[in-house]
């Protein structure tokens, strides 16, 4: 058999060429490889970073926003309770205005009855005056006699009373 050296084997070989290849990899690429790792760790840490920072504005924002949204809300029950107290004072001022306005009515229904009343009145004492005028100027004119005039007079007061009670009822 032959014997075959130990430089002479393939695996020794490739020993020594992946020593010296690790070590050119470590002599020369190891700053370049390890700067962009590093470079790359930073850049994570940044955005790590600024993601925390966005985290912790965001929660910010939203608290504000609920606190925003509960003023707005005690406003709003603020506001719809100012609103029922001012319906509720313009209810009872419509009230009373509505009571006002037909005690105003009625006391003007009430005058207009009574100088209705006054009025008819009026006319039925001006209707007795010139009844009364009239039936003496008839006996004036005619020289009635005492029967005549008596009989005259009832007649009078008998149409007097006639339009007294149509005045009235109308």
């Amino acid at each position: 058999m032959h014997e075959t050296s130990f430089l002479s084997g393939t695996v020794f070989w490739y020993t020594i060429s992946f020593v010296i290849f690790f070590f050119v990899m470590f002599r020369y690429a190891r700053k370049p490889i390890l700067g962009a790792l590093d470079a790359e760790i930073a850049k994570v840490r940044d955005e790590l970073n600024k993601a925390r920072k966005m985290r912790v504005d965001a929660e910010a924002a939203l608290a504000d926003c609920y606190e925003k949204q509960k003023a707005a809300k005690t406003e709003a029950d603020e506001m719809v309770a100012h609103a029922k107290e001012e319906a509720e004072k313009l209810r009872i001022q419509a009230e009373i205005d509505l009571k006002d306005l037909l005690v105003r009515h009625e006391q003007q229904a009430l005058s207009r009855i009574k100088q209705a009343e006054t009025d008819a009145i009026a006319e039925v004492r001006a209707h007795i005056v010139c009844s009364a005028v009239e039936s003496a100027r008839k006996m004036m004119v005619e020289g009635m006699d005492s029967s005549a005039s008596n009989k005259f007079i009832d007649q009078s007061i008998a149409e007097i009373s006639k339009l007294a009670s149509v005045k009235a009822a109308g």
